[in-house]
């Protein structure tokens, strides 16, 4: 097959995708987004079994989103040069052998490797996020990468009470075995439903990798909106990652009450397909604005809770908010350059989860300061994206309706 055919059978809802692929796509997203959440509300408990002191269990989180970054750089931009469904594939069986090893780790030393090759092994999902946008029309584009943005926040969502919960009744190493499985299934589907997609004839692995830098440099819309993203998204790892300890310490909550609590506040996620919706109306700066002007509130509203159900409340603003500023923001990256979109991608998702990952590394040993403090600080990381958003504006860098 030539380069850049697609094959899609089924009622194209845009040029090239069916109802029936972004289904398939975006339960894709979300399976694979689950299971390298499942740590996440289990920090505690697991840092406890494994031998890791409560001031470093963060390291849990970071670790695997420091994976994920090198899995954007070094991995995913092999989706500008290698046949996609072959390289989707073997990065899910790479996550099926991650999330086993988490399974049976016996030390805090192998389960942190784990975490770090989990983290590697989840680009899968912007594999999936970037056929599907290279399947779409420009005109739908914001509709196709909202559909499986909330396909991969639904798994989020569920991450946390499945995560839980399971560990709750039977141990935390269950949820990562049965990812593991989970993984094996879904690269059995996609192996039949998902298109073969042969890449644009481009340069080789090490100039793709190399292309990198020079796509950073003359790319300022994908600095500002990275930068952007990276301060809500350090805001978010920094909230998530603290929860758990908040509300074992102060509100003596369970598994099964952390994981209704990761249920309820993670709702908001679910705001992206209509965030995308509006993009392609044109009304994307908007969207973003009133993003980052919900994470702050969240943020103020979570220094001075003093009830578990402010705290959901908050939760769910900095969920709604967080999602549709990305979605906003990676409709754009993804529609700058179609011959690059693989490494644009990888470089707007590398950078923010570098922000991502510093939240997370904080969070911990802030929270033991104090609630309070670390609310100050996620608005203050809200405050420096909505200094980015407002310094845009002025400038040619983001279209004013993008």
């Amino acid at each position: 097959m030539p380069h850049g055919d697609i094959s899609i059978p089924g009622r194209a809802i845009a040029p090239g995708i069916s109802l029936a692929m972004m289904a398939v796509l975006a339960s894709g997203c979300g399976l694979i987004a689950a299971g390298s959440y499942f740590a996440q509300p289990l920090t505690a408990v697991i840092g406890r079994d494994v031998g890791l002191p409560p001031t470093i269990a963060g390291l849990i989180v970071t670790v695997g989103q420091l994976g994920y970054v090198l899995g954007l750089l070094l991995v995913a931009p092999l989706g500008d040069l290698v046949e996609n469904r072959r390289l989707l594939l073997g990065t899910l069986a790479a996550s099926a052998l991650s999330l086993t090893l988490a399974a049976l780790a016996p030390d805090g030393v192998l389960f942190l490797i784990a975490c770090f090759c989990i983290g590697i092994s989840s680009i899968a999902v912007q594999m999936l996020v970037t056929l599907g946008a290279v399947m779409s029309a420009p005109a739908r584009r914001g509709l196709v990468i909202g559909s499986l943005t909330g396909g991969l926040l639904v798994g989020i969502l569920l991450a946390w009470p499945v995560a839980s919960f399971t560990a709750g009744h039977w141990g935390w190493r269950v949820p990562f075995g049965g990812a593991a499985a989970a993984m094996v299934t879904l690269a059995a589907v996609l192996s039949r439903a998902t298109p073969r997609r042969w890449p644009a004839s481009g340069p080789k692995y090490g100039a793709l990798v190399l292309s990198l830098g020079a796509l950073l440099r003359t790319t300022p819309e994908l600095r500002g909106r990275a930068a952007m993203q990276a301060f809500l998204f350090g805001g978010f790892s920094l909230f998530w990652t603290a929860a758990p300890i908040e509300l074992v310490r102060h509100y003596a909550l369970g598994a099964n009450t952390i994981a209704l609590f990761g249920l309820i506040g993670g709702t908001g996620a679910l705001i992206a397909p209509l965030a995308g919706r509006l993009a392609d109306a044109g009304r994307g700066r908007i969207v973003s604005l009133v993003g980052v002007i919900a994470v702050i509130t969240a943020f103020v509203v979570a220094a001075f809770a003093s009830r578990v159900w402010m705290l959901a409340g908050a939760a769910f603003l900095l969920n709604a908010g967080v999602q549709a500023n990305h979605v906003i923001s990676q409709r754009a990256v993804l529609s700058m350059r179609p011959e690059a979109g693989s490494r644009l991608n990888s470089l707007y998702i590398a950078i923010f989860f570098l922000g991502g990952a510093a939240g997370s590394a904080i969070a911990a040993p802030l929270a033991l300061t104090g609630w309070s403090h670390l609310g100050l600080v996620g608005a203050v990381l809200g405050l420096m994206a909505l200094l980015l958003w407002t310094e845009a504006g002025s400038s040619a860098s983001l279209p004013p309706n993008a």
